[in-house]
């Protein structure tokens, strides 16, 4: 039995050694690369699909420490005693001690990917910000009602707002065989259609005849449109235009679409709203409907913001000191807002991995430890770069 119990120790001590020998870490992975064609989904779902995790350009997975003790550190191949740690690079993660396993040329490669990545986002960025996508948001349904707001209070954007309402139609309804409806509402209601229709030429020829006979005009009947859009069966959502509250009250909508036993997704659209109560109501009904919040840039500085992304000589690292960096504006609309964040955060990534990177090549022997500031999957110095020493090979 002893003889047994020596066998089976002896071959498990064999597998440890052998895995040690082969850590997971050590494993190449794939890079995926984002397609070069838009793809009409949320940026959530795109995000999904494209983001740092499954692009495998985390910072914080792609690190893989190890905690500061005797481990397998597969910079050496060889386990570590912990009073040899000393020797090797240490940051803290969430106030642990960790060894920190990249080489030199595998921040090189990472920062490569990074950059291309980050080009890559800023060029969805830039397209959700030219023609319809710019009011409109991304279109994901394969049948929608717009209901479109043409109170009194929308008459100095009505005219943009028909032209990119006409563009919808011709550059993604059109194209990509999306069935539709049109709502008209002030203090009466006018519907393209009883229900929604198919893309043809010429049904968005006699819908481009209905955009253009819209004037602005009137109170604001949100609840009468939502109520004629939503009862419209064939439709899978409703996207709501509109500058501002209800005539009635916000809390009388709310409760009226929460009270429907067919809950269909209720995408609410400001344009040029700066009253906080009104952009609360629009965030609140798309939340609650599952929908999407957008924000329409104006115009004006859409084109602004698109000429600096198109004629921009910088790095697409866009490093953070002042003359050479490229402010992303933070939106609240969902879309933009979310691919914005994702933005920030690689160029915080690539920050990062630049200092880690010449901290290793410039390494002393000190000793002294990076702390980083771990927020959600943030890792961030918490001493300002001159302060950084080594840490510590």
């Amino acid at each position: 039995m002893a003889n047994k119990a020596r066998a089976k120790s002896a071959l498990v001590s064999r597998k440890e050694t052998a895995a040690e020998k082969r850590p997971k870490s050590s494993k190449k992975k794939k890079i995926k690369y984002i397609p070069e064609e838009e793809e009409l989904l949320s940026s959530k779902e795109w995000l999904k699909k494209y983001g740092l995790k499954p692009l495998g350009l985390h910072l914080e997975s792609l690190m893989s420490s190890h905690k500061h003790s005797s481990e397998y550190i597969r910079v050496t191949g060889h386990r570590v005693g912990a009073k040899y740690c000393d020797v090797f690079p240490k940051v803290k993660i969430r106030g642990e001690k960790m060894h920190m396993e990249l080489h030199h040329h595998e921040l090189v490669q990472y920062e490569e990917n990074l950059d291309h990545v980050i080009s890559r986002y800023l060029r969805r960025w830039r397209w959700l910000l030219l023609g319809p996508h710019r009011v409109f948001g991304t279109i994901l349904e394969e049948a929608i009602v717009i209901c479109i707001d043409t109170s009194g209070s929308m008459i100095t954007v009505i005219n943009e707002l028909k032209r990119e309402l006409c563009a919808l139609l011709w550059t993604v309804l059109k194209p990509n065989k999306i069935r539709f409806n049109i709502v008209q509402f002030a203090s009466k209601i006018t519907t393209f259609r009883d229900y929604t229709v198919e893309p043809t030429h010429e049904t968005c020829l006699e819908a481009a005849e209905f955009i253009g006979n819209m004037m602005a005009g009137g109170n604001t009947c949100t609840l009468d449109a939502l109520t004629v859009a939503l009862g419209d069966e064939s439709a899978g959502a409703t996207y709501l235009v509109t500058d501002g509250k209800p005539d009635t009250s916000c809390r009388a909508v709310l409760k009226h679409v929460a009270s429907l036993d067919d809950q269909k997704k209720i995408h609410t659209i400001s344009l040029n709203t700066t009253d906080k109560e009104a952009i609360s109501f629009l965030k609140t009904l798309s939340k609650q409907t599952r929908g999407r919040y957008h924000e329409c840039v104006a115009g004006f500085e859409g084109n602004i913001i698109t000429h600096q992304l198109l004629s921009s000589n910088l790095p697409a690292s866009l490093q953070s000191t002042e003359d050479k960096t490229l402010v992303i504006p933070q939106y609240s609309g969902d879309d933009l807002r979310l691919l914005s964040k994702t933005i920030d955060r690689a160029r915080k990534f690539m920050v990062n991995s630049q200092k880690y990177r010449d901290l290793i090549a410039d390494h002393s022997g000190d000793t002294e430890m990076i702390d980083l500031n771990v927020t959600g999957s943030e890792m961030i110095p918490t001493v300002p770069p001159e302060e950084l020493s080594a840490f510590g090979v």
